[in-house]
């Protein structure tokens, strides 16, 4: 038996699954799908720069692949609300894996008969990334519908898990397929992972019917374009009336320029005084520190004061890259790199169930999308501004006879990498300033108790 509730919009009620078992065994589909899905796709990114660099020899080239993926993702995210607020998210699912799947079948036939060239791999990855950013919306607002408010947490805390293993797993499996087996062979791979993933998510998404249709309170006449528009505004109208979800959004953003900087800027600092085994170690330790904090999130531990938790794990990532600006020891970077991706994962699981707890679910594909959004652009700007920084500014003034080689390289050394290492710190410094501030207003403390929690119709 299924428990209705009542919907305001006139449309099918919600329905959740009343058994335990029961959202538990939907929800495991689901995660299962949504990896395996995420490990295709890492699988892919990375063989895909390595095919076209390989075969080009243009660092240029290799970069449009990823600007091409950054792009469309977000040329999409204005009508990702309007897909997934508006139509089954069941189909949705459904459409976003079959064009995964048939776009990846063309590309193995197409290397099967050795017709494939670099602006092929543009379009595809292109594609692929606006679809996985739909998909991936749809199937966040569906995990909203029918999780119990009380796992969010827990929730989000797997999906990092996931995430994390993905990014130990996928970049040496990808590499040695590679390297015996080529582009293709991981083609194949990936297909496979498409398919499987496609067919745990119909058979997860069927058990839960009703609660995954369209919700949105939008004129079924009025075009996509207009509902669209609709579903973006009315993402931006919630935001406008809660200050205080708006002041998370805002800090999220400034939070999420560390993380980004720490993650990009990671590799010239250390490679810039040591060898590429010390990186693989110091990235290493930090995976393990992401996936400990993502499996603090996924435990039973983190239940109340989400917000606290979030500004607290924050100021631990901030202190991390901060205390890495001031070193060029291996196993200081080891350190606050584990405690960096372990306070930002534990961070971005906590924010991440304050969001499904508290946005409106008849809004929640806009207001996920407007999230997404930010986060690129913020991606997009600290790597371009980061990298400008570095390269014309930075570096030069810490070089030997620079700019400011008797006055702040007296204190952080002079030579390479050092104007990489006084950013961390600049970067660190702000950031847990930010945090100490953010802790020392009571609203934004206390936001899980002051923001009411969203309606279930």
């Amino acid at each position: 038996m299924q428990v209705p509730i009542e919907d305001q919009f006139g449309v099918q009620p919600v329905v959740r699954p009343d058994r335990p078992a029961s959202v538990r065994l939907t929800f495991l589909l689901l995660w299962l799908s949504e990896s395996a899905f995420d490990l295709g796709s890492t699988l892919i990114s990375f063989a895909i720069g390595v095919w076209i660099y390989s075969h080009t020899g243009s660092v240029q080239d290799y970069s449009l692949s990823v600007l091409a993926a950054a792009v469309s993702s977000m040329l999409i995210m204005p009508f990702t609300g309007a897909f997934v607020d508006r139509y089954n998210r069941q189909w949705v699912v459904v459409c976003c894996d079959l064009v995964s799947i048939f776009s990846t079948a063309a590309i193995v036939l197409a290397l099967s008969v050795g017709q494939i060239g670099v602006e092929v791999l543009y379009v595809y990855t292109a594609l692929s990334a606006a679809v996985a950013s739909l998909r991936r919306s749809a199937v966040r607002v569906v995990i909203s519908s029918f999780v119990p408010k009380d796992r969010f947490t827990q929730v989000s805390g797997l999906s990092g898990v996931s995430r994390a293993v993905v990014q130990v797993v996928a970049p040496n499996a990808s590499g040695f397929l590679m390297a015996h087996l080529g582009l293709q062979a991981v083609m194949g791979v990936h297909l496979s992972l498409l398919t499987g993933g496609a067919l745990l998510a119909f058979s997860a998404l069927s058990r839960v019917r009703n609660a995954i249709r369209g919700r949105q309170s939008i004129n079924p006449q009025h075009s996509f374009l207009v509902s669209a528009r609709t579903s973006f505004q009315g993402a931006i109208d919630y935001l406008k009336d809660s200050p205080l979800m708006r002041s998370l959004l805002l800090y999220g953003a400034l939070v999420q320029c560390l993380l980004v900087l720490a993650t990009v800027m990671l590799t010239p600092l250390v490679l810039s005084t040591h060898s590429t085994d010390v990186l693989g170690l110091v990235m290493s330790v930090g995976v393990v520190g992401a996936l400990a904090g993502s499996l603090l999130a996924a435990t039973s531990i983190i239940k109340r004061h989400l917000m606290l938790w979030v500004l607290i794990c924050d100021a631990i990532q901030s202190a991390a890259i901060l205390v890495a600006g001031l070193s060029t020891s291996p196993v200081i970077w080891c350190v606050a790199a584990f405690a960096c991706l372990f306070g930002g994962s534990a961070s971005v699981a906590c924010s991440g169930a304050l969001w499904m707890r508290k946005a409106p679910l008849a809004q929640q594909g806009s207001v996920f999308a407007v999230l997404s959004a930010s986060n690129l652009l913020v991606m997009s700007l600290v790597l371009l501004i980061g990298g400008y920084l570095v390269d014309a500014v930075l570096e030069p003034a810490f070089a030997a006879g620079g700019a400011w080689t008797h006055s702040v390289g007296s204190w952080f050394g002079t030579g390479k990498g050092r104007g990489i290492a006084f950013l961390f710190f600049v970067a660190g410094a702000c950031g847990f300033l930010l945090s100490v501030v953010a802790l020392a207003s009571p609203k934004l403390r206390q936001l899980e108790s002051l923001v009411p929690e969203r309606s279930d119709d």
